[in-house]
């Protein structure tokens, strides 16, 4: 059975060198952005009562012409312009992905190339439902190791 995810998600930036880690270890990863998550708190929470996912996609922060990775949002705290999230486990896309896919919630419109905002909410896109997508979607475990800095 296929795991639902929210109608939204959250798109963001990250090094990949980082991006590759937290794959590698296949655990819960914190990362911290410079801008607060209010809306996305909001619909993340959402998701949460509703028992669905929310997924965030990430970029790399060196090249932000691909979609590399991808988890489920299992936390979020704002601390003044700040966010720290947690994903319970970055994974790899499948496939050739760009942020031009993402369409943005707020004007429907697919993200513009070179777009480079520290974070987007979007629409989840059709192909985080194929099945190679939610390969091994594991409960958060809390111990949040590795971290990012921006």
């Amino acid at each position: 059975m296929k795991k639902a995810f929210s109608e939204h998600c959250i798109y963001t930036i990250v090094h990949t060198d980082l991006l590759a880690e937290a794959a590698r270890k296949a655990e819960p990863t914190r990362f911290r952005e410079s801008k607060a998550w209010v809306t996305g708190r909001q619909l993340w929470q959402q998701a949460q009562a509703a028992g669905v996912g929310f997924p965030v996609l990430f970029g790399d922060a060196t090249d932000c012409s691909r979609l590399e990775y991808w988890g489920p949002l299992t936390g979020v705290e704002i601390e003044g312009e700040a966010t720290r999230f947690t994903v319970d486990r970055v994974r790899p896309l499948q496939g050739a992905h760009n942020p031009q896919e993402l369409v943005l919630r707020s004007t429907g419109e697919p993200i513009a190339p070179r777009f480079i905002r520290p974070y987007a909410i979007c629409r989840t896109p059709a192909f985080l439902s194929e099945p190679d997508a939610e390969s091994g979607a594991a409960p958060d475990r809390g111990g949040m190791k590795a971290s990012r800095d921006t």
